[in-house]
């Protein structure tokens, strides 16, 4: 719902927007805006599903109970302590079923062809037998986007191109890379991450390991953010992912966080449109760097 907002701030203060590189929910509402170029109609597709019988018959409202635990790791693992999401994964693959997500994403995605949207879109996927990630450019959008966004053990794997995907924010919650992999020159992030908690106490394994999975998670968003040549950061952190009844507070902290990042992004085109002419970015620099010294992943 952030992500809505910063494109609805984004359009408003006339950005330029050419490629869109996205991950989980980023991936659905940035392919959603790729395909059609209007935020306005994706907000009231997205309204409409939350308001839907059919969303309100599915159990992600029960993971509304974790939200005492914002970040997705922690969020899980609450499910995992209460051996909910253990009990359910063990006799099939994901606590939603793949009919009920695919309906939903239907409401909110055309069914195109990525490699034929008018703005440049591509998904970040993790391989989960090639232990890879792999970056999504071709394929219907919807079956992109279901791969992107699959949290594993909350919603199905997808196999695609071969592979079997699971949801990108595994391994790159920001996939600045990709976007520089595509062909950009400046990247904007939109980084909706949740706090690190402080914790203080570790009593079992499983609070162990959990932490340790947090841990690594901030420190791969960050170094993705240093990639970036500008992050905006919608004031969401506090929210729980699943918290849907949020909508209305998310769209208005990202729309926020754009508008107010746009004389600060213009001045930055502005400077980079000269400075290109010399030297790219250092942004972009460092992307190529890393790239060249090994690929990172996998390009489909």
């Amino acid at each position: 719902m952030a992500h809505i907002g910063v494109l609805k701030g984004l359009v408003r203060e006339e950005i330029p927007i050419d490629i869109i590189t996205g991950t989980s929910m980023g991936a659905v509402i940035g392919g959603a805006f790729a395909a059609t170029e209007d935020v306005v109609e994706i907000e009231q597709k997205v309204r409409a599903l939350l308001r839907s019988e059919e969303f309100q018959r599915t159990r992600v409202s029960f993971l509304r109970e974790t939200k005492r635990s914002r970040g997705l790791f922690y969020s899980v693992g609450n499910l995992v302590r209460r051996g909910i999401v253990y009990g359910v994964s063990s006799m099939r693959p994901s606590f939603l079923s793949a009919e009920q997500f695919a309906r939903s994403l239907g409401r909110i995605l055309p069914d195109v062809e990525i490699s034929e949207t008018p703005i440049r879109f591509a998904a970040s996927a993790v391989d989960l037998e090639a232990a890879e990630e792999v970056v999504l450019c071709h394929g219907r959008l919807r079956e992109v986007a279901a791969a992107s966004a699959a949290i594993p053990g909350i919603l199905p794997p997808r196999r695609l191109h071969g592979r079997l995907l699971i949801d990108g924010g595994w391994v790159d919650k920001i996939p600045v890379l990709p976007a520089f992999r595509l062909g950009a020159d400046v990247v904007i992030a939109v980084d909706i991450s949740a706090d690190l908690e402080v914790v203080r106490t570790y009593v079992r394994g499983i609070d162990i390991v959990l932490r340790a999975n947090t841990i690594r998670d901030a420190v791969m968003t960050a170094l993705h953010r240093r990639l970036a040549d500008f992050v905006i950061e919608p004031a969401v952190r506090k929210i729980h992912w699943a918290d849907f009844d949020s909508a209305d507070f998310c769209i208005a902290a990202g729309d926020k966080a754009a508008s107010e990042a746009a004389p600060a992004i213009r001045e930055l085109l502005r400077q980079e449109q000269f400075r290109s002419i010399v030297r790219p970015p250092a942004g972009k620099r460092m992307a190529e760097r890393y790239l060249a010294a090994d690929p990172q992943f996998a390009v489909e």
